[in-house]
């Protein structure tokens, strides 16, 4: 059975990841969390991670980077952190991989967010990356770190440009602020309006097009979309959403525009299309899940 590391493994897409992928492979888990059990759960100095001695003691033939962080907003206040944990760690990983087991492939998780605000809809992996924020060009220098260790030291990596990603026990981001103000308001307020547009992939979908990477893609430096391929509005997906929580709600936008939030976003998914991939759960049935989860977490 095919051993993988999952960096980051008790956060939100890693988790899942774990969770889906135990069923094919020998999983391994790391992360800074402190006081996690499991023989197989290794804790990460968040300060000083001595990733060479993780990949001794677990021997992965695959390393999937679910670290990182993952806030647009955060990284315009505090971009040297984004920077740390978005590039320079996928730098320190691929480095100790090139020193202790270079062997192993990397699955590092990017960002939609090295696109911006693509020219033309869908966006496929050739459009000239504009990221709009440092987390997307944080996310964009880490797919060329990749690149770069594929190329001078024949390690193998391939980043997976996640687009809006969503499900239970995410805390943060669209659904859960929707969550949030629904609890204070009849007529929750949100920002821009409501015609900006995402391409929403439920985790679980996620984690199974990663288990078709390892189990098929060119793990030669490249970087490819990872997304449902269908476009939605925020306006509808926040409608939904409030209409899964079961009680009345008026959503308002207010027009204002936040600094690093892009317009429209709908990705080709041919490359993971051709590895057999194609998502199982549309908006409405994974916002179901996550009203699911929402409600009881209340």
């Amino acid at each position: 059975m095919k051993r993988i590391l999952i960096i980051g493994s008790e956060g939100f897409i890693g988790s899942s990841v774990a969770r889906v992928l135990r069923e094919t492979f020998d999983i391994q888990r790391a992360d800074i969390v402190y006081g996690v059990e499991g023989t197989n759960y290794r804790q990460i100095d968040p300060d000083v991670p001595d990733f060479a001695q993780l990949l001794d003691v677990t021997k992965p033939e695959v390393v999937v980077n679910c670290s990182g962080a993952a806030s647009v907003p955060l990284s315009f206040e505090d971009p040297a952190r984004d920077f740390r944990l978005n590039t320079l760690r996928v730098h320190e990983i691929l480095e100790a991989i090139r020193i202790s087991l270079p062997s192993a492939r990397f699955v590092h998780l990017s960002s939609a967010a090295v696109y911006g605000n693509p020219k033309t809809l869908p966006v496929r992996e050739e459009a000239s990356p504009a990221p709009v924020s440092p987390y997307g060009w944080h996310k964009f220098y880490a797919e060329q770190i990749c690149r770069e260790y594929a190329m001078l030291f024949n390690l193998q990596s391939i980043s997976l440009r996640i687009f809006s990603c969503y499900g239970p026990r995410l805390r943060k981001q669209l659904f859960w602020d929707s969550y949030q103000k629904a609890l204070k308001s009849k007529t929750p307020q949100f920002f821009g309006s409501g015609e900006e547009a995402r391409d929403f992939i439920y985790v679980d979908d996620l984690a199974r097009a990663i288990q078709l990477v390892i189990e098929k893609a060119d793990f030669d430096g490249r970087a490819i979309n990872a997304a449902s391929g269908t476009m939605t509005t925020i306006r509808e997906a926040v409608e939904t959403l409030l209409r899964h929580l079961g009680d009345q709600y008026e959503a308002n936008f207010t027009g204002q525009i936040r600094r690093g939030d892009p317009d429209r976003w709908v990705a080709d998914i041919s490359y993971l299309e051709r590895l057999g991939f194609s998502p199982a759960f549309d908006v409405k049935m994974g916002l179901e899940r996550t009203a699911e989860w929402l409600n009881a977490s209340n």
